[in-house]
């Protein structure tokens, strides 16, 4: 358990902001930006969960690498989420694609039920 409890609080509070944005950008139509939104929501879930285990990162790639390693591998998270997680990491530049690889509103509302999902398992670790 880490001493670092306000950086924690800060993480987990930018999730929640992203996934409200990313709701109401998907309420508004824009498929793309409220994926990205989702994706960003989940690297701020992933990095409280991080710093939670007294572990530092910045990076999008080394965050997903070390949730896999600490709470996939160590079954806290199931096979399934991680691959989940993996999946909408991959959209967080969803806004930066050409228009023929745009996010289509079904895979919106699915980054959406990732994030929201994934902050929620987070909270149960978080809290135990």
């Amino acid at each position: 358990m880490s001493s670092d409890t306000g950086e924690i609080k800060s993480n987990v509070e930018e999730a929640i902001n992203h996934l409200q944005s990313a709701k109401n950008l998907l309420e508004n139509g824009q498929p793309d930006a409220a994926a990205a939104g989702a994706a960003e929501s989940a690297f701020h879930t992933a990095r409280a969960l991080l710093l939670d285990e007294d572990i530092e990162t910045s990076e999008h790639e080394e965050v997903l690498t070390r949730i896999h390693e600490v709470f996939v591998n160590g079954r806290l998270l199931t096979k399934e989420q991680g691959g989940d997680l993996s999946w909408l990491f991959a959209m967080r530049t969803a806004e930066d694609r050409p228009p023929s690889m745009r996010v289509t509103s079904e895979e919106a509302h699915r980054a959406v039920q990732i994030a929201e999902s994934f902050f929620e398992a987070a909270k149960v670790i978080l809290e135990g």
